[in-house]
């Protein structure tokens, strides 16, 4: 009788201790989700595709995402972390203008206006895609209960650099020839300028600022393909069944490219804006603004031959595919474009970007990156990415963490 009431008396024990364990648990505090410090100007980040790039209104971006490449979704993980951010959809291969006048339409949501002047002068219709019923963000440029302005941080990967700096331009301070030459309708907001308060800073990711090489190279292979110097367009695919599917979006998105081939490789072309001619062209008709703060990430993913100037890929940061590119870039120099000669500086690259003309645009007033000394109106030049053109978003063929990388840089952003 003893031992029985020994073993109940225990039995109890242990149940009121594992109930005390649970109360206690219980009582702690549920772990919260990842918050951002409240230490800064908690504007939202808005990325922006390079040349051949989609965002978030492609159909393409519900099977593969731009941004983290084959690994998760960067946009997603940064959100989780407490920064608003959106991936936007501009034009894959038009030039950084008709990206541009996009990317505002999206953002204001609005109906594309890529101006009457300008497209008149390069023979495309006047409108393009419709964003007026799902606008990207909130009240960008409106002012709060405190008069303080809703302005934006924009993270450009490649030719998504010359569009954010476009746009900037235009918002700022207009465009002359649209305001006078717009006969039929309204002019658009973005030709109309004042609004470069609407931009907190510019974050470019292997940028060609002055062009890139690798057209030089191109400009040959494109022309010897076809005698007119036109590729078979993708867009005549349209006729075909195939356009009667989806294929997770990637119809649409070959259809995109087709343009490049079909449009040619002329001026008002994205092709001819990342050419060394076309950037110094472009960067004529630029200019930082003072208000804004300017960040530049060159990549390379290249090593040094002994006893040569010329560099070679380095297996270790590039992907295969981009190794034939990589060392012909890493060998040209001795041929003058737009106005500079491309000499052994060129050589170092990513296999799509020579690196040195991801460090600022030609002409404008740029530094080191110095943490204890951020001004805006200046290039601050970061430090040099070890990786090719496609590792810094996450990658194409092999995997590439760049998580802490980008949540490192809007830290530093959004502490500004």
């Amino acid at each position: 009788m003893l031992v029985k009431t020994h073993r109940i008396f225990c039995t109890k024990l242990a149940a009121l201790f594992l109930a005390f364990i649970i109360a206690a648990v219980s009582a702690l505090p549920a772990a919260a989700a990842p918050v951002k410090p409240n230490t800064g100007t908690d504007y939202p980040f808005v990325f922006v595709s390079g040349f051949a790039g989609w965002g978030q209104y492609d159909k393409l971006y519900d099977t593969v995402k731009y941004w983290g490449g084959i690994k998760d979704d960067l946009i997603k993980y940064l959100n989780t972390q407490g920064f608003e951010c959106f991936a936007s959809s501009v034009d894959p291969v038009k030039s950084a203008w008709d990206r541009a006048c996009e990317l505002y339409a999206q953002m204001t949501g609005q109906v594309t206006d890529y101006g009457e002047a300008h497209s008149k002068t390069y023979g495309h219709e006047r409108f393009g895609p419709d964003f007026s019923g799902s606008r990207l963000i909130n009240d960008w440029g409106r002012k709060d209960a405190g008069g303080r302005i809703k302005k934006v941080n924009f993270i450009c990967h490649s030719f998504g650099g010359a569009t954010a700096r476009v746009l900037a331009q235009l918002m700022a301070y207009g465009s002359k020839e649209e305001i006078k030459g717009t006969e039929n309708g309204k002019v658009s907001g973005l030709f109309t300028g004042g609004k470069s308060g609407w931009i907190n800073s510019i974050t470019t990711l292997a940028s060609p600022h002055n062009g890139t090489t690798l057209t030089v190279i191109a400009d040959p292979a494109y022309a010897l393909i076809s005698g007119t110097g036109k590729l078979i367009s993708f867009t005549g695919i349209q006729n075909v069944d195939l356009s009667k599917t989806d294929v997770f979006g990637a119809y649409d998105y070959l259809g995109g490219l087709g343009k490049v081939t079909s449009e040619g490789i002329g001026q008002d072309t994205g092709v001819y804006d990342l050419s060394v001619d076309g950037a110094a062209e472009l960067n004529k008709t630029l200019s930082p603004l003072k208000n804004v703060y300017y960040f530049s990430v060159p990549c390379d993913a290249t090593s040094a031959v002994k006893n040569s100037n010329e560099r070679i890929p380095n297996p270790m940061l590039s992907e295969p595919i981009l190794w034939p590119s990589t060392l012909l870039m890493g060998s040209m120099t001795g041929i003058t474009a737009g106005g500079i000669v491309i000499n052994e500086t060129w050589l170092n690259n990513d296999g799509v970007v020579n690196t040195v003309s991801c460090t600022a645009p030609a002409g404008e007033a740029h530094k080191i990156f110095d943490a204890g000394n951020i001004k805006p109106g200046i290039w601050n030049i970061m430090k040099t990415f070890k990786g090719d053109h496609a590792s810094i978003v996450g990658g194409t063929m092999q995997v590439f963490d760049v998580d802490a990388y980008y949540l490192a840089q809007l830290k530093l952003v959004d502490s500004l």
